[in-house]
């Protein structure tokens, strides 16, 4: 009989510290990118191009400034963004002299592309003013989805396409 308690101890006792040790990886991982998630959270700013002063985005909770907000995911677009962009900014325009009533805003979210995707986006910040074009650039690729619902958070609008 204390040959069995002597067995069940020594299986036992590895055990347990196994079973504690993988609780405490997880626990820990788990802590370390809540705490890295944190980070990335950061409250979003805007920078202006031309005067190179970093912007507070505006929140979903202030009152709406324009008609509609177009948000545009970007991630290593740097071929098609320009094409893009030529087209929507032309109709956008076209809306907003037939409607006085229409304003828009075109927000594009660069989701940590490695290309020229940011100097792409910049560039039409440029030619439109960062009244009309916004490029928020997120720290690291967060997917299509993520982008959009963190951005639509930042969205000055009546209506968020």
């Amino acid at each position: 009989m204390e040959l069995l308690w002597w067995i069940a101890e020594l299986l036992l006792v590895p055990a347990l510290i196994v079973i504690l040790g993988f609780v405490f990886g997880v626990s820990f991982e788990a802590f370390k990118r809540r705490r890295r998630d944190e980070i990335y959270e950061a409250h979003p700013v805007i920078e202006d191009p031309n005067s190179l002063k970093q912007v507070p985005c505006p929140s979903v909770f202030d009152p709406a400034e324009k008609y509609m907000s177009l948000i545009i995911p970007a991630y290593n677009e740097e071929h098609r963004l320009s094409g893009a962009l030529d087209e929507t900014m032309s109709y956008l325009q076209q809306r907003a002299a037939k409607d006085k009533s229409f304003s828009y805003e075109v927000l594009i979210v660069d989701d940590g592309s490695s290309d020229g995707t940011s100097r792409i986006a910049f560039d039409f910040v440029r030619k439109y003013s960062v009244d009309k074009v916004r490029v928020i650039l997120l720290g690291r690729n967060c997917g299509k989805g993520e982008a959009i619902r963190k951005r639509c958070k930042t969205g000055n609008a009546s209506f968020t396409w």
